[in-house]
């Protein structure tokens, strides 16, 4: 309720109400008539639709970012590859999906296109939620494929290879599809589980 969040953080209702529109629109927060706002729940279905929005626009920017991006623009993707390789091995999964983020941006602003970026931008916070969640459950075999993966992608940038790099690109948002999809399948038949559970007790 936004008294309560209101008495809790120390600032106005407007303030509220305008971290509130901000949550809404980026799908963290939805509005329920008549009962307020709630934290959004993201189903596997919604997920999906995500990874195949990613698939189709970072594939499109990849091959926009060889044709278009200059030398130095690759070296900065290729340091931004180091800083994911390096985080992705360490506890902090919020960093490491940052170093993520980071990476797309280079290439974003390499391929040269505001529209993409801001469709993009407007998935962020979901896509973050997803590679967070992932990232906790993901073995070291696992990050391990995940950089192999996106170091394949940088060395056919690396070679002006717009084919293959759009390819490898759209293998590697499939791979994260798959593993994403299937532990949200499997948080649902847990919540669903305890929910059960609790209505039991209930009765």
């Amino acid at each position: 309720m936004e008294r309560r969040l209101c008495d809790e953080t120390g600032v106005s209702r407007t303030c509220v109400r305008e971290a509130l529109r901000h949550l809404e629109a980026e799908g963290l927060v939805q509005r329920v008539p008549n009962r307020g706002m709630f934290v959004a729940r993201l189903t596997v279905d919604e997920a999906r639709q995500i990874y195949e929005v990613r698939a189709a626009l970072e594939a499109s920017m990849v091959r926009s970012f060889v044709e278009r991006a200059s030398d130095s623009q690759v070296k900065s993707l290729e340091k931004a590859l180091q800083r994911v390789a390096t985080a992705a091995f360490k506890p902090n999964v919020v960093a490491y999906s940052n170093t993520l983020v980071e990476l797309t941006n280079v290439i974003l602003a390499g391929a040269d296109n505001e529209l993409a970026s801001q469709v993009l931008g407007r998935l962020r916070a979901r896509m973050t939620y997803l590679r967070v969640i992932t990232a906790r459950a993901a073995s070291r075999e696992q990050r391990e494929g995940t950089i192999a993966a996106l170091t394949a992608v940088f060395e056919a940038i690396a070679a002006r290879d717009a084919d293959t790099a759009e390819r490898l690109l759209k293998a590697y948002v499939a791979r994260s599809a798959s593993f994403a999809l299937r532990l949200l399948k499997e948080i649902e038949v847990d919540e669903g589980a305890g929910e059960r559970r609790a209505q039991g007790r209930g009765a």
